[in-house]
């Protein structure tokens, strides 16, 4: 009897551990924000991002954005910059130089705010882009506004989420 329950429990074990690997599993390889001050977000004020060495693999990179009521807009306009460095060959290191404008809806046609909705902000997410990448190719993003106010209050957290596909 005892040792039957010996083989039941590690059996459950096992089970409970093959799941919290499956459910763990999403392929998130960066998951970061940056905090811009909440009294505006100068034009000038570049949210940075440096990655380190990735996998080869097929990458998707979103923008999130954490905003409140005191937004002026409906939506905002954002370049995000990303450079792929190469890792050094035998002459020297590489790098690709990208840029995408990425225009986020921010507040809807009634006045209130989209995306998930927290209790003083909501968090939006936007798809920026899909790419390739080297094995060990590491990455530096900024990501800045050109909107016409150069303070830009009512945005208050900037990130880069990057998914290994």
């Amino acid at each position: 009897m005892n040792r039957k329950n010996i083989s039941f429990s590690s059996f459950l074990a096992l089970l409970a551990t093959f799941f919290a690997m499956v459910a763990c599993n999403d392929g998130r390889t960066f998951d970061h924000y940056k905090a811009v001050a909440l009294e505006g977000w100068e034009r000038n004020d570049t949210a940075i991002f440096s990655i380190n060495k990735q996998k080869k693999g097929t990458y998707s990179m979103e923008l999130g954005l954490r905003a409140t009521q005191d937004y002026p807009y409906k939506t905002i306009t954002l370049i995000v910059e990303r450079t792929i460095i190469h890792p050094k060959t035998k002459k020297k290191q590489t790098q690709d130089n990208y840029q995408d404008t990425i225009t986020c809806r921010i507040i809807d046609n009634n006045g209130r705010l989209v995306g998930k909705r927290g209790i003083a902000n909501t968090e939006l997410m936007n798809h920026v882009s899909s790419f390739t990448l080297q094995e060990n190719d590491s990455l530096n993003i900024a990501v800045r506004h050109i909107m016409s106010r150069d303070m830009l209050p009512g945005i208050s957290d900037v990130g880069i989420r990057l998914t290994h596909n």
